[in-house]
């Protein structure tokens, strides 16, 4: 008779602990936004990667490790930067080509243009620099399954936004699909992101197509 207040106390106990599980699961704090509101800041250079002869990817470490994008699907992220011999700033959108779900960092594909202010800049950083990040800049509103089949053709640096939406769409398993993608550059060493769509079509056939084209 005497284990029976025990049997009762420990039931209490593990129900207890399972509540308090279950509560911390559905409340726990979500990892902060970098870009969830106006939020003008520095964030420092991490690494750069050569693509090829013009073009370079630069991961920028955001505040924290566990800090998020905060980008919706479809978005950029403005840039501000003084480059030398120039009174006023210079503003340039850049699509990151990291999933926002990834933490801790966010990567820019730059291609640099002769007479490009920015470009040119951001090609000049090294690892440890700082470049300035003024606001996120909402694009397409993108609905999962608002069409069955979405056709997309990019040309150059111009794959960054069609790579965010196809790598977006892909990964969402509630997203049903399906896309084509006709990709146009100058030569073979001007197709960029091309491990990465390959990957994707791999990954996922008969959700995604991908024509290159070269003169």
């Amino acid at each position: 008779m005497a284990l029976r207040p025990i049997r009762a106390n420990l039931g209490a106990v593990a129900a207890a602990g399972i509540g308090a599980g279950l509560l911390y699961t559905y409340f726990k704090p979500k990892s902060p936004t970098v870009f969830g509101s106006f939020n003008p800041q520095y964030l420092r250079l991490e690494s750069v990667d050569e693509v090829n002869h013009n073009t370079k990817r630069l991961r920028f470490a955001f505040p924290h490790p566990d800090d998020l994008s905060g980008l919706p699907l479809t978005s950029s992220v403005l840039t501000f930067s003084w480059p030398a011999g120039r009174l006023t700033p210079v503003a340039r959108p850049y699509t990151p080509i990291t999933p926002a779900t990834t933490p801790g960092h966010l990567d820019l594909l730059v291609k640099r243009y002769p007479d490009g202010k920015q470009s040119t800049h951001l090609h000049s950083l090294a690892p440890g620099d700082s470049l300035a990040f003024v606001a996120a800049l909402p694009g397409f509103r993108w609905t999962p399954n608002a069409f069955r089949h979405v056709a997309c053709i990019a040309g150059g640096a111009g794959i960054t936004p069609i790579y965010q939406l196809v790598h977006g769409i892909l990964a969402n398993p509630e997203d049903r699909t399906t896309v084509s993608v006709v990709y146009g550059a100058n030569s073979d060493a001007d197709v960029l992101l091309k491990d990465e769509l390959d990957e994707l079509a791999q990954r996922f056939p008969g959700r995604l197509a991908v024509t290159y084209t070269i003169p």
